[in-house]
């Protein structure tokens, strides 16, 4: 006596299976429409997309530490900041700035993708991948 076979019918076995895959689909695209959605919020709320201030770039000291450099109106600042406390360290010559080497993508999209080819360093550092892939 081998085991048996039971015959799988649609409407008890492959129909819940399906209904599930659907809802989980749809409840990831809900999601990604409301974190666009809100990202669009921030985004006007912090002053973000505007024409006067821009961030180059960013590098990270510490946990709750780092270094900006921020074109404002034209201008460059070396920006200081901390938990406690965010500070102009020095006005830059614009000469001396060199322009970024890495996009940050403007969209979860455009991150995600980038991310998963490895071609974005997350840390926002600007290095290359360690896995020795760019």
């Amino acid at each position: 006596m081998g085991p048996r076979l039971i015959p799988l019918s649609f409407g008890a076995d492959v129909f819940p299976l399906i209904f599930t895959a659907a809802a989980v689909a749809g409840l990831l695209y809900l999601c990604y429409r409301l974190s666009r959605f809100l990202a669009k919020g921030a985004g006007r709320a912090g002053g973000g997309g505007g024409k006067n201030i821009r961030i180059l770039e960013r590098v990270a000291l510490g946990p709750d530490k780092g270094l900006v450099i921020a074109e404002i109106c034209g201008t460059f600042y070396l920006i200081g900041f901390s938990t406690e406390r965010v500070e102009i360290l020095k006005e830059l010559d614009g000469s001396k700035v060199r322009p970024g080497g890495t996009a940050v993508p403007q969209n979860f999209l455009g991150a995600l993708n980038s991310a998963l080819r490895g071609r974005w360093d997350l840390t926002g550092n600007g290095r290359k991948n360690k896995g020795g892939r760019s």
